[in-house]
């Protein structure tokens, strides 16, 4: 009566496991399958694992999770995933006798912690269900071969002045054309923007100047006008290195003729020689 007793209760066990790894008819919802595996398929590997007690444990991270569409269980998790395999056989069993069914336990802690760090993991992402997004693409990294900037040789000693430079302290007047050729060789109208730049930047006053046709920008400093001009003559009597004289047309921009002479202040558009000492 006993034996028939303990055969019963072996066979009501057996019926219990057996019906734990039976797979449910349909996936859950939010369950994307043209991006992930066959859900039959995932809930059989994740029942015969016994994942579900599991949670909060590396293993759970490493093999219970969904593998994609395009992905194999034999290339793309280790060997411990596979329930059929004879490393989980040899996790999920004892060593003693084989005999002791209750000794078949993944919560023997110490030694399925040996075996997970003896497996080689290949590295993959975690996937959340509801997600249809492939994971991101690691960055390249940087290469190490680099060669290093070299850092930039000091600049010799120049009497050069960069297009950042503002100059104050000048007059700006004007003067008439009257179809009389500048410095630099060119005959030009009274509403052309041109300016006679002071003879002291201006260089030999006999030759056509490196100054000639680059640009400066003057201000009047009493109202905030501008006016870009073009250096086409010199002029020996302005006031200082700092000041200009400009065609009636330039200084129109800035003020009216009436003024005559106006406080300004030149902003070199291009590098330009400093004047003679």
């Amino acid at each position: 009566m006993f034996q028939v007793a303990k055969f019963a209760a072996l066979a009501l066990a057996a019926s219990s496991v057996s019906a734990l790894v039976v797979p449910r008819s349909t996936p859950p919802a939010g369950w994307s399958a043209d991006y992930l595996e066959d859900y039959e398929t995932y809930h059989s590997r994740y029942l015969a694992l016994d994942c579900h007690s599991k949670h909060d444990t590396p293993f759970f991270d490493i093999c219970c999770h969904p593998l994609l569409a395009a992905e194999t269980l034999s290339t793309h998790r280790p060997q411990i995933c596979n329930p059929s395999s004879s490393h989980t056989l040899h996790l999920a069993h004892s060593d003693d006798d084989g005999e002791d069914e209750e000794d078949c336990d993944w919560e023997d802690g110490a030694d399925e912690e040996d075996d997970l760090s003896r497996v080689a993991i290949p590295e993959f992402h975690l996937l959340r269900v509801e997600s249809a997004r492939a994971p991101a693409p690691a960055a390249a990294p940087a290469s190490e071969n680099l060669a290093a900037t070299p850092e930039s040789a000091p600049s010799p000693p120049s009497n050069e002045k960069s297009s950042a430079t503002v100059y104050t302290g000048g007059y700006a007047t004007y003067y008439y054309q009257n179809g009389v050729a500048g410095a630099c060789g060119k005959v030009h109208g009274d509403n052309d923007l041109i300016a006679a730049i002071d003879g002291d930047r201006y260089g030999n006053l006999g030759a056509v100047s490196s100054q000639c046709n680059k640009q400066v920008k003057i201000t009047n400093t009493k109202n905030g006008k501008a006016v870009t001009v073009t250096i086409a003559d010199a002029c020996p009597t302005c006031t200082n290195s700092n000041s200009i004289d400009l065609s009636e047309g330039a200084f129109k921009k800035i003020a009216p003729l009436d003024d005559g002479i106006v406080p300004s202040e030149l902003t070199f558009a291009k590098i330009w020689s400093s004047p003679r000492s």
